[in-house]
């Protein structure tokens, strides 16, 4: 594989210089949906759980941890497995410093409610892009279990301050823009010691991320059964037992960046280790896109795999044009994606049509080196889709390292 590329950084900025290559191998980090969620039922179960992976772990999952261990789990971590002794939902420890979750949406949603259930005030933060993204339903959900909530900014947002404990009630959920905050609650049960009966409101989206904690819970001893198609649901605790050992599967996401990437360079795209289809949580859709060539306008839908808007709208610009819908959760992840990403490729040259739920294009564009720093807005997915892109035309791009929230070998990767 020829590599002419080098990165160069001034800290804040990234700057790629344009590559060839006719091949590359896209060794995929660990899904952090799958870790995170292992984390905690291995950190609530009594006993000793070895969790193995393939790839770096990313700065969400080490986020995750830091969190549990704040809470008196101990994680011994290893290059290729970590071991994480459980401690049982009800002897975790009142943390002595702030629930920082950084940049991880899935740990904040999952950890909130074990940070309300204490008899103390707990302050719960995480940084910029984090502090951006609202949670009405999960807190209101939290309320109504008999949390006190303050937020120290805009209702409703990070930072906050959470005091319990938390006692059986009736909530309702919205999951018409996260399944999270249902998995948030049920992840909850085993610390609620009783039971909650839930009202179910909207469309899900990410229906694979909520049947993945619905099968894990399963694994450890939960007696919890969901479906899409169901408006309410009667969640009981129950005590995890974890396995004594858990191989997480890699992020098949990540997929969506390899299929970019090998389309601008002509590339041989080769993935060791591709995860099983039943464990894409939705982004299975681009096991057809590895397997054919695509000539004819793509109609994708989004629907349950809404991260991949940013590379797959790269990929048809370049390609075969198209659209994506049923994306309009997109917009309250770390960055309105839909919005941020037509800005983005526009700065590439690359005309992009923003719809309600989604976007669609023309294909077989070309892109064209930037003219200035590409903004990321914090957002790594948005970050891989650039650095991408200027690994075929050149380019700087912000926000430098943010790639590691998900894939931490990223860039040694497209650079090599």
């Amino acid at each position: 594989m020829a590599a002419d590329m080098k990165g160069h950084s001034d800290g804040s900025t990234i700057r790629i210089e344009p590559k060839t290559t006719d091949s590359i191998e896209w060794n995929l980090a660990p899904s952090k949906s799958h870790m995170i969620r292992w984390l905690l039922l291995s950190a609530i179960s009594k006993g000793t759980t070895e969790i193995r992976f393939n790839g770096s772990p990313g700065a969400d999952i080490q986020s995750m941890a830091k969190c549990l261990e704040h809470m008196g789990v101990v994680i011994v971590r290893n290059p290729d497995f970590w071991v994480v002794e459980g401690v049982g939902a009800q002897d975790l420890i009142a943390p002595d410093a702030v629930v920082n979750c950084e940049n991880s949406g899935t740990a904040l949603r999952l950890l909130l409610p074990y940070a309300s259930s204490f008899d103390v005030p707990i302050m719960v933060d995480g940084d910029s892009t984090l502090r951006s993204r609202h949670l009405p339903t999960l807190t209101a959900a939290l309320i109504a279990l008999g949390a006190e909530i303050s937020h120290l900014n805009e209702p409703n947002s990070l930072p906050c301050l959470v005091k319990g404990p938390l006692k059986p009630s009736s909530i309702n959920l919205d999951v018409s823009m996260s399944s999270q905050p249902l998995s948030s609650i049920l992840f909850a049960m085993p610390r609620i010691s009783a039971t909650v009966d839930v009202e179910i409101h909207g469309s899900a989206v990410s229906r694979r991320h909520a049947e993945l904690s619905f099968r894990i819970a399963e694994e450890t001893g939960s007696s919890n059964r969901w479906d899409a198609s169901m408006d309410s649901i009667h969640l009981e605790s129950w005590a995890p037992i974890t396995p004594n050992n858990v191989q997480i599967p890699g992020d098949m996401s990540l997929v969506s960046f390899g299929l970019l990437f090998a389309r601008l360079h002509g590339a041989k795209l080769t993935i060791p280790r591709l995860p099983a289809e039943n464990e894409g949580l939705g982004s299975e859709i681009l096991l057809d896109l590895m397997t054919s060539s695509q000539h004819d306008p793509l109609d994708l839908d989004l629907r349950d795999a809404n991260d991949l808007l940013p590379p797959l709208a790269a990929y048809l610009a370049i390609g075969p044009g198209g659209r994506l819908r049923n994306a309009s959760h997109a917009r309250y992840k770390e960055s309105n994606r839909i919005r941020r990403t037509v800005e983005l490729l526009s700065q590439f040259g690359l005309k992009i049509e923003e719809m309600e739920d989604g976007i669609q294009c023309v294909g077989s564009q070309s892109p064209v080196e930037p003219s200035s720093i590409v903004d990321v807005h914090g957002d790594h997915r948005l970050s891989m889709t650039a650095i991408c892109l200027a690994t075929k035309v050149g380019g700087s791009v912000g926000d430098n390292g943010v790639w590691g929230i998900t894939d931490p070998d990223f860039l040694k990767r497209v650079i090599s």
